[in-house]
């Protein structure tokens, strides 16, 4: 006498079908975020306005920009795919009454005191997420070399600061 119709009623696989469909898109939000918002450019900006040793302005104001004795940690470690790396890291302190924007680090390996090579890393950088060291501000950073020359022995290494910007505008 009485039947029950299911005319208003979705079916379930439309259902599943509009589910499968809002989670692919919620995926690809979330994916398009992550890729914008964690992801920096491969060839940075050239840092320009950079002062070095020579610069009236560097030998004046180095005295306040150090890296933290105490915090200079520098190990050799395995990667994943089992290739060796050196680890620089430490605490910038910037103990003068200048912001800065840029903060050079020089890295060398040695051996036997004589140095087999260098390079110059930015660990703070406007294009970081923070991006200006106050002044009696301190700053963390780590610096990964991948590729070490085959004429290195691990004996020696050492980083200092190699050069700075003061930052035109602060937070």
């Amino acid at each position: 006498m009485f039947e029950q119709t299911n005319a208003n009623v979705p079916s379930r696989g439309f259902l599943w079908r509009a589910l499968a469909l809002a989670a692919i898109v919620f995926a690809g939000i979330i994916a398009f975020f992550v890729y914008f918002g964690f992801t920096k450019p491969t060839n940075p900006e050239p840092l320009t306005g950079v002062l070095h040793a020579g610069d009236p302005n560097f030998d004046w104001y180095k005295k306040y920009v150090t890296i933290d004795p105490e915090s200079q940690k520098i190990q050799l470690a395995q990667n994943m795919a089992g290739a060796r790396i050196v680890t620089f890291s430490g605490i910038i302190k910037n103990n003068g009454e200048k912001a800065l924007d840029v903060v050079e680090v020089k890295l060398v390996l040695f051996n036997y005191e004589k140095p087999v090579w260098e390079t110059v890393r930015a660990p703070v950088r406007p294009d970081s997420r923070e991006s200006v060291v106050m002044p009696l501000e301190e700053r963390p950073f780590s610096l990964y070399v991948e590729t070490l020359p085959e004429a290195w022995n691990a004996g020696q290494a050492e980083m200092w600061i190699h050069g700075f910007r003061f930052a035109k505008k602060t937070r």
